[in-house]
């Protein structure tokens, strides 16, 4: 078989898929149009509920989290993310950023100590709030989204999850979804009557936020055929990656016949333990995730793929020349709105920030 030579850069590849995926206004609660002009959520106005008695409860839930504590907590998170990703040293990142957040720095972090150019690629939430989305929950573990701006200016806002596991705990992040661009975004509560929270096995939605996510991460995989009923609505960050692979398809095989040369395929798993969900104003929900996947080249015995000079993955292996398989593994962040079950309609992605986290091949 022929040799073939894939003079496609990493920074190409890597910014189909970091690319912001969102610009939307949204709304808050009141309907009153963000000043930004950025994202959309929208309610009634709440009614202020009656002053108690001394001593007596308000009858009606309030927020378990305050906009001032929330506002307080996103430019922290946007000062530590900045703070260690200048030193590259993931121990900056505490203690306001946890889980895979840190795991996907730090192995960001590798690979700009190998190619320093991978360092363009790092994806920043801004510090300021735009719209908070609080939990009504006193129970732990309690759990906010705040919608941030970009750090990058003129850039698309972010979704952050935000998480406080008990009492003596304050809230951290682990992880941040770039807002997707064209998709309209549903409507939220005002922050002064707050969210139900969501767990992943909840009823009442079109489907149990789990299902929703193993779906889009079999989308993903597979394409269409994952999703036979049509449940999963269209979305920027599955065209990109699906449009990628097709061309590296494409590239790989040039010259000969479908495939001879080399296969390509990404599997993307769901990450169980980061989950964060709210109800918004119609009854459905905002969710968020995290889903990691390999992509693969696999090379057919006798063939031999060759990448350019300058590609930022072969720096990071050290070698250029492949004949028997090319493999970069890659962290996203999502986040997803579910109608409610009574309002039906199908699953749609609202935002994504992938990282690539390494390169391997021989």
């Amino acid at each position: 078989m022929t040799r073939h030579d894939l003079r496609r850069t990493a920074r190409k590849d890597l910014t189909m898929s970091t690319l912001p995926v969102g610009r939307r206004g949204l709304f808050l609660g009141a309907g009153s149009l963000l000043a930004t002009g950025l994202l959309a959520a929208c309610g009634s106005e709440p009614t202020p509920p009656a002053a108690p008695p001394t001593g007596k409860e308000l009858a009606e839930p309030a927020p378990a989290q305050t906009t001032g504590q929330i506002t307080a907590i996103v430019p922290e998170v946007n000062a530590a993310v900045a703070a260690a990703d200048k030193a590259l040293d993931p121990k900056k990142l505490g203690p306001r950023v946890s889980g895979s957040a840190v795991k996907f720095r730090t192995a960001a972090y590798e690979m700009i100590g190998r190619a320093k150019e991978w360092k363009e690629e790092l994806r920043v939430p801004g510090a300021k709030l735009l719209v908070p989305l609080t939990s009504l929950s006193e129970e732990f573990p309690r759990v906010s989204i705040a919608l941030v701006e970009d750090s990058a200016k003129e850039g698309v806002p972010y979704f952050l999850a935000l998480q406080q596991a008990d009492a003596k705990s304050g809230y951290t992040t682990w992880g941040w979804a770039q807002q997707a661009v064209g998709v309209e975004m549903p409507m939220v509560p005002d922050a002064a009557v707050g969210s139900e929270q969501v767990t992943a096995d909840a009823e009442g939605l079109v489907m149990t936020p789990k299902k929703a996510l193993e779906l889009y991460a079999a989308v993903l995989s597979n394409g269409a055929e994952s999703d036979p009923d049509g449940q999963l609505g269209a979305n920027p960050f599955q065209t990109a990656t699906h449009e990628r692979i097709q061309t590296e398809r494409k590239e790989l095989n040039a010259g000969v016949e479908k495939d001879e040369a080399a296969t390509i395929h990404e599997k993307f798993s769901v990450n169980t333990e980061e989950f964060v969900g709210l109800r918004t104003d119609d009854g459905g929900a905002i969710v968020m995730g995290t889903l990691t996947s390999s992509r693969k080249v696999a090379i057919k015995d006798g063939a031999k793929v060759s990448y350019a000079e300058d590609n930022a993955y072969t720096k990071v292996i050290g070698k250029k020349e492949f004949s028997s398989e090319f493999v970069r593994t890659y962290g996203t962040h999502v986040a997803m709105y579910l109608p409610s079950a009574d309002a039906g309609g199908k699953v749609q992605p609202i935002g994504a920030t992938q990282t690539a986290l390494g390169a391997s091949g021989k």
